[in-house]
């Protein structure tokens, strides 16, 4: 598995558990049905002296292997676990978990990733977007925040952080992002629906008007569309959080 980086591990990381959104397509999570029968994942070797030097302070500990997981999960997890003084194979883990529905495994990975590289902002940012697909919420402004003050020129990562603060209901700091993200990408779908989202929970529905009227023109097809329009016309607020693992 190639390593990982942002534009690669985070595109479409928003579709799963906070659902709704995503700034792209990714990896899809498989069906349960498809996966093909896991083999028993083997133990890995112990640690050499060299690797164990390797591990930061307070880094996360390493994980057992689970035996109910897809294979190539399995093998990319402890490809990590055997080197963990690899950066690369830490975020190769977490994209794997999080194909895998191992949402807070894929966290710790990236965690484990940051803490070897802590310069890195495509660990940042997954661990921001992790944790925003977890609830936790205000853990992921405060990433977010941190990724947007070392790249305050992308879209995307604006946009992850409107979508963290329009799930904690900071619905004034939902809309202030998502405009910024929309002026720095004007084709946006997900500025736009994040924008129309807050506005209408903040009853500009002007402003929540206008969102939608440029989503439709940016994509007539856009999943979002009938849902924002219905809750322009009925003053009714669209929800903020779709079916685990559906994207918009």
């Amino acid at each position: 598995m190639a390593s990982v980086s942002f534009k690669t591990f985070l595109l479409g990381i928003a579709l799963g558990a906070a659902g709704g959104y995503g700034v792209g397509r990714w990896l899809p999570r498989s069906d349960a049905g498809s996966v093909a029968p896991p083999a028993r994942a083997a133990s890995p070797p112990p640690l050499a002296p060299e690797q164990l030097a390797a591990l930061p302070a307070a880094h996360p500990p390493l994980t057992s292997s689970d035996a109910a997981a897809p294979p190539a999960v399995a093998a990319a997890r402890q490809a990590a676990d055997r080197d963990i003084g690899d950066y690369a194979a830490q975020m190769d883990a977490a994209a794997a978990l999080y194909q895998a529905g191992k949402l807070a495994d894929s966290l710790a990975y990236a965690q484990r990733a940051r803490q070897l590289r802590p310069d890195s902002l495509d660990a940042l940012l997954a661990i921001g977007v992790s944790q925003a697909e977890l609830g936790q919420y205000d853990a992921a402004v405060k990433t977010l925040e941190q990724a947007v003050g070392r790249r305050p020129d992308d879209a995307d990562i604006r946009a992850e952080l409107a979508y963290a603060h329009l799930r904690r209901a900071a619905f004034r700091e939902a809309l202030a992002e998502a405009e910024r993200a929309q002026r720095l990408a004007k084709s946006s779908e997900r500025a736009l629906e994040i924008l129309a989202q807050a506005a209408l929970a903040l009853g500009d529905k002007a402003r929540a008007s206008a969102a939608v009227a440029q989503l439709s023109a940016v994509n007539p097809g856009n999943r979002r569309l009938a849902e924002l329009s219905k809750s322009l016309a009925s003053d009714a607020p669209p929800p903020t959080k779709s079916a685990k693992g559906k994207p918009s």
